[in-house]
């Protein structure tokens, strides 16, 4: 192997846990509420909406820190909205979180309109720098790749293993466990399945919006119109495939960086097969798992089923 040729495989490896990052926040918080067993469509606006306050925070203040804080509350908010209407009033959850999906593209895409006619280009927000990890760092290979990125991708790792913690390890989420899985059980034994379900979808609109605040506190330094691009249903894909475990989607959504990585190198060093061939990997995986080949997958039995005392 060259020169040209590990630069490009360290470049591709890096590139691939960076455009990971997004999806695994928000697929973490689909798991939090789907384990709880509250379906979470609306991840996609839950993105959108910490990416338009996670940039406009860091903008006003100056500070990436107050702009990861103004999209955690954002997506806070959001999820205490998609509990109340899924959870106290039994609305169909898929109807409101298309509905949230849509309320927030139109409502980011208008303030950022507004944003862009009184600001221009100078409206640019303040980003989280990569950090180099002392020793770690100055290793080859493994230096660039794993100890060579922001302060955002180091906590998403750690989320994951904290969050398989406390679904597998601690009372409190065995017993979200047991509210996703059987609420009248959970119910009888004394478990609150209402404050249950409202604090997991709380929790995943948080991590969905921090998803979202990734990419313009860390990749970009503007909010763009519909900038997610289907990131949120991407992550419902990851959390299917890795099958409702904290771990499984964290390889997931791997594969999904890896592969969105592969067609940006494809096409920065000109080869010549269609770029559509890697970002179509995941996806058929996707499928592939549905159906059984890969594996059996079954979702937490009361997701998606309001329950009635």
């Amino acid at each position: 192997m060259d020169g040209f040729q590990m630069i490009t495989l360290i470049t591709w490896m890096a590139m691939s846990i960076r455009l990971a990052m997004p999806l695994l926040f928000t697929a973490l918080g689909g798991v939090i509420s789907e384990r709880a067993g509250i379906f979470n469509f609306a991840l996609e606006g839950m993105m959108l909406a910490g990416a338009f306050f996670g940039y406009y925070g860091s903008m006003i203040s100056g500070s990436p820190w107050i702009g990861l804080l103004f999209a955690v509350i954002a997506g806070g908010l959001t999820g205490l909205l998609l509990a109340f209407t899924s959870v106290t009033l039994g609305v169909s959850q898929l109807v409101v979180g298309l509905g949230i999906n849509i309320f927030y593209l139109g409502l980011t895409g208008y303030f950022y309109r507004l944003i862009d006619k009184t600001s221009g280009s100078a409206a640019v927000a303040p980003m989280f720098t990569n950090l180099k990890i002392p020793v770690f760092s100055s290793l080859p290979l493994v230096g660039e790749v794993f100890f060579h990125h922001n302060i955002m991708v180091y906590f998403g790792i750690i989320l994951v293993v904290l969050t398989a913690w406390f679904l597998n390890k601690t009372t409190m989420g065995l017993s979200l466990r047991s509210v996703g899985e059987n609420p009248r059980a959970a119910d009888t034994v004394g478990i609150n399945v209402f404050k249950m379900r409202y604090a997991a979808t709380i929790v995943s609109g948080m991590f969905a919006a921090t998803g979202g605040a990734f990419l313009t506190l860390t990749q970009v330094s503007r909010f763009l119109e519909n900038m997610v691009e289907g990131r949120g249903w991407i992550a419902l894909a990851a959390i299917i495939f890795g099958k409702w475990k904290p771990w499984g989607v964290f390889g997931a959504c791997l594969l999904f960086g890896a592969a969105d990585a592969l067609q940006m190198q494809m096409q920065i060093i000109g080869v010549k097969i269609p770029y559509q061939i890697a970002l179509m990997t995941p996806y058929i995986l996707t499928m592939l798992a549905l159906a059984g080949v890969v594996g059996k997958v079954r979702c937490p039995a009361a997701v998606g089923k309001p329950y009635v005392k």
